[in-house]
Formats: C-alpha cells, sequence, structure tokens
C-alpha cells in the first residue's frame, strides 16, 4: 500500500495581490517545506482562470498533517495565507495510486541546465 500523500491546494489572490508578491514568498515556503518531515516535492502552478495550484508530496498523511499545522504558524505560511482570497480556497489530501518518481528524478538530472529556475 502506497502510504504518499498529495497535498492539493488551490486558490485565488486577493484582488490587488501581484503574482510578483505570490513569487516573493516561494523561498519561505520552499525552506519551511524542506525542513519538514516527510517532505518530498512541492510545485506551484496557475491555470487560464488565475486559480493557483500549489502542489506537495509527502511520504505519509501524518506527514502532510504535521506540516499543515506547523504551517500556520510560520511566518512564511503566514505572508502567504494573507495573500490568498479565503473564499477561493480549497485543500485536499490523497493518496498516491501509481508513481514514477524515481524514473522521473533520473530524467530531471540528466535535463537540469544552469538555466533552470528554482521556485
Amino acid at each position: 500500500m502506497c502510504t504518499t500523500t498529495i497535498e492539493m491546494v488551490s486558490y485565488r489572490l486577493k484582488a490587488g495581490v501581484s503574482i510578483a508578491e505570490l513569487r516573493a514568498t516561494h523561498a519561505g515556503v520552499n525552506a519551511f517545506c524542506l525542513a519538514q518531515p516527510g517532505f518530498l516535492y512541492r510545485s506551484v502552478s496557475q491555470d487560464e482562470h488565475q486559480t493557483w495550484f500549489d502542489l506537495v508530496y509527502w511520504k505519509t498523511m501524518d506527514d502532510a498533517n504535521a506540516a499543515g499545522e506547523a504551517f500556520m504558524q510560520n511566518s512564511a505560511g503566514q505572508v502567504l495565507a494573507s495573500l490568498i482570497d479565503n473564499n477561493t480556497m480549497q485543500m485536499r489530501h490523497m493518496l498516491e495510486d501509481a508513481q514514477a518518481y524515481p524514473q522521473m528524478l533520473a530524467i530531471y538530472a540528466s535535463q537540469v541546465s544552469d538555466e533552470t529556475e528554482p521556485l
């Protein structure tokens, strides 16, 4: 049985908040995630409707839940939360059914260049 947990948070930004302001939170949120037990991977994307998707992969559901509790106590979490329109925010936790993670890492490692920009 797979225990890898995917946390998906979708949201829109508050009126008047710029994409640059959101992007300025990435380093702090990434640092928070990297310090949490069970953290595997994070990505942030936006769709054509200006909805943002923050996907975080955790080793277990317990890891995801513990990080979620700590996140709102952390300054990086508080800054990010202050930019989000709470009426649009949705959070889901899902157990992964299948993965190609080791293969993805190998492919990514062979394609990374100095021009690749981290979150």
